[in-house]
């Protein structure tokens, strides 16, 4: 997860230091509140962002409780990103390996009226209605569309591809579409973005923006996101 910018209309990102209570050598993973009795900030799940502090920028290494026999102090901290709006950026992953390819489907064939198209594979399992689908080759090459309902391997969108789907087309399909529902499930390294997974599946991010490429959009694609249950947008008790 890399920063972009901020929607309160910053470019600036607020860091802040903060003790952790985990072993952490990648850069990017969410931070989050501890329960009760904590000694510190915990990292993320792929499933789980709640109460988020922010999303680290350094590293904090080994986490120790006891007191060391050459005296040195047993503190570990972390340098996070607080900005409550916040913007960042995850590589849409194919699968929870980091850097996995998207799935590519192939047109079997696409309706006259640009509003269904048959794929090669199910868009149903996972179910990927409500997200995205992104046109990689053919006659809408570079367009996307929301994708609003599907049965087996037949997509159907309520607004029209602007020219037909012809068998051999080309896409991506993704679980997410700009502003609809705040789930967005994170990869096992917690820095990109699970795109193998059902719409409506994982932790409390809001898709912002999806920035696809047409070059290699099965390996350079991005969902813009907003840690959608942060600590510092909640009531102070």
């Amino acid at each position: 997860m890399e920063f972009q910018y901020d929607l309160s209309g910053g470019s600036t990102a607020v860091i802040k230091r903060y003790q952790v209570a985990a072993t952490n050598t990648t850069l990017g993973m969410p931070f989050l509140v501890p329960a009760a009795a904590g000694s510190g900030l915990v990292v993320s799940t792929t499933t789980g962002t709640a109460n988020s502090v922010g999303v680290n920028v350094d590293t904090a290494g080994t986490y120790v409780t006891a007191q060391q026999t050459d005296n040195s102090d047993t503190e570990r901290s972390l340098s996070l990103i607080i900005n409550p709006f916040a913007v960042y950026s995850l590589l849409m992953s194919g699968g929870a390996t980091e850097g996995t390819a998207l799935q590519l489907f192939t047109a079997v064939s696409g309706g006259s009226d640009g509003l269904t198209i048959v794929m090669d594979d199910s868009v149903a399992s996972p179910e990927m209605a409500d997200g995205t689908v992104f046109c990689l080759s053919g006659t809408n090459v570079g367009l996307s569309r929301k994708l609003t309902s599907t049965s087996t391997t037949t997509a159907t969108f309520v607004v029209a591809w602007p020219r037909d789907v012809v068998a051999g087309d080309t896409f991506v399909v993704v679980p997410y579409s700009p502003l609809f529902g705040v789930k967005l499930q994170l990869s096992t390294l917690l820095t990109q973005a699970d795109a193998s997974i059902a719409v409506g599946t994982g932790a409390a991010l809001k898709p912002i923006e999806l920035r696809f490429s047409e070059n290699e959009g099965r390996t350079n694609s991005y969902v813009n996101a907003v840690l959608a249950d942060s600590v510092m947008t909640a009531a102070m008790a």
